[in-house]
């Protein structure tokens, strides 16, 4: 048997799980991506893991339905998340319905898992960014068996992981519900455990408190803060002046299926859709758009129904589905916005595994082109800083 390609695998891990004899194996790849492949002498050349693969067999998809700007009424829970808010209104809507939720957390060694969760409590983690790929496949076989004793499941991941579990499968089930993101690109957890090295003194994450997009305190942005054990006071730095962001920002780190994905078109693989509404105070400035706004599309009946449900919980205002893709990585046709891949990326991760984050960030992130991008960024800052001084 052959898998797909290695420039079009995703790593959703749907030919790990449904494998029969256990024939299929990962390991990481030179750049920190885990990739299967087959274990010769165990294959029985049954053909499902070409099958289940959403790469070589694409799933059915759904074309974009209705449209929303939406926000959490909870006040709390809104300041907790990354942007709206609308993944812990259907996560409350599952448990009341004694479902589980499935989503991305950090482990104790700050590396994306996805895990369920069977209460509110247990989901928490699941709320804030995490850029950075995640493995999501070990869950699959879990997911199946849940929904074959009949409780309802709550998948939210990104669209590459719903199509794998999907195609997993095999079938529709009317209690499984998915969410996927307006995503831009998963990076290497390679490059995220060599850059949290430069921020703490040892392999031990354990007093490290990184957030990606921290609303605290000015509100809703593309911030990072972190409490490293180098520098135990906070550090925070926006999507430039940090190294890391900015390499997740110029998606020259991304897996390599991320430069021509399918998912990001007007044709969804999940129930609902959601992302930050970019750019959302040209549209509806009225808006609580400082406390985070997100962007929501509709695109199955379950998903109709579902939102009928919460939607007492929510903030909802109609909008166009060209307001939410001319800031964020969706095309309103059925081609993809593919990327082309950055030059020297085989030599930074080249210089990331054999000196270092530091290293490789000397050689390609300290360009012409970031310096004069914090040059646009920091010099306004400062002097409308300086005026209100003045002022006073």
């Amino acid at each position: 048997m052959k898998l797909a390609d290695q420039h079009f695998c995703t790593g959703c891990g749907a030919c790990v799980a449904a494998c029969p004899k256990g024939a299929i194996e990962r390991k990481d790849d030179s750049e920190g991506f885990p990739t299967p492949y087959i274990v010769e002498d165990k294959c029985i050349e049954c053909g499902l893991c070409a099958k289940v693969c959403p790469a070589l067999n694409p799933p059915k998809m759904n074309l974009i339905g209705d449209t929303y700007a939406a926000q959490i009424l909870d006040r709390d829970a809104l300041r907790e998340s990354t942007s709206g808010g609308v993944f812990t209104v259907f996560a409350r809507e599952i448990f009341r319905r004694g479902g589980v939720v499935y989503g991305c957390v950090w482990d104790k060694d700050y590396n994306a898992v996805v895990t369920k969760a069977e209460s509110e409590e247990e989901m928490k983690p699941m709320r804030g960014s995490k850029y950075v790929w995640s493995y999501a496949g070990d869950t699959f076989p879990d997911i199946k068996n849940y929904l074959k004793e009949g409780r309802i499941v709550l998948f939210s991941g990104l669209p590459c992981q719903v199509a794998g579990l999907k195609k997993y499968l095999g079938k529709e089930y009317e209690n499984l519900f998915s969410l996927d993101f307006l995503c831009s690109g998963s990076p290497s957890p390679l490059a995220f455990q060599k850059y949290l090295d430069t921020i703490c003194e040892s392999p031990d994450r354990s007093a490290l408190d990184l957030r990606f997009r921290n609303k605290n305190p000015h509100g809703v942005g593309v911030h990072i803060t972190y409490r490293g054990m180098k520098k135990p006071t906070s550090a925070r730095a926006d999507h430039i002046a940090n190294p890391y962001y900015y390499s997740f920002y110029s998606h020259f780190i991304d897996r390599r299926s991320c430069y021509h994905c399918p998912f990001g078109t007007v044709q969804r693989i999940a129930d609902f859709t959601m992302g930050d509404f970019w750019g959302i105070a040209d549209y509806y400035p009225d808006m609580d758009i400082k406390a985070g706004v997100s962007a929501l599309m509709v695109n199955s009946e379950k998903g109709i129904d579902l939102l009928k449900s919460v939607e007492n919980e929510l903030t909802l205002v109609k909008t166009k589905p060209q307001y939410i893709a001319k800031k964020n990585n969706l095309s309103l046709t059925d081609k993809p916005k593919n990327r082309t891949v950055v030059p020297f990326r085989d030599d930074f991760f080249l210089e990331l595994n054999q000196s270092g984050w530091k290293s490789a960030e000397k050689k390609y992130l300290r360009n012409f082109s970031r310096l004069k991008k914090i040059i646009i960024l920091k010099i306004p800052l400062r002097f409308i800083k300086l005026a209100k001084k003045i002022r006073k």
